[in-house]
């Protein structure tokens, strides 16, 4: 498996879950709200707020990580044109694009 498949797994499992806990705490807040139990739907509320802060949470890390193997492309790619191997200039571009995509998977 690849890194950007991995990545893509990880991403999609990340917002699932954050998604499921949210969508949890939506329903203690109506339940909660309709049964007029008020600590009920702050637990809603607050379930809603932990899944945000987790998924922002997930987003900033995967940020950092992709924007370190963007910038380990390029180091190799320019290596790899100093020095005129091809091979490793194609490898930093591919690194990049890797990091592009998987950033882009990541919003």
């Amino acid at each position: 498996m690849s890194g950007l498949q991995k990545g893509f797994i990880m991403s999609v499992t990340h917002k699932a879950k954050h998604a499921a806990k949210n969508a949890k705490g939506k329903v203690k807040e109506v339940a909660g709200k309709a049964a007029g139990n008020d600590r009920m739907r702050a637990e809603g509320q607050a379930d809603q707020g932990e899944a945000h802060a987790e998924h922002a949470v997930d987003k900033a890390k995967d940020t950092a990580k992709n924007v370190g193997q963007e910038a380990k492309g390029k180091v190799r790619q320019v290596a790899g044109a100093v020095t005129d191997d091809e091979g490793q200039e194609a490898k930093g571009k591919a690194e990049q694009l890797g990091a592009r995509a998987k950033q882009h998977l990541n919003k």
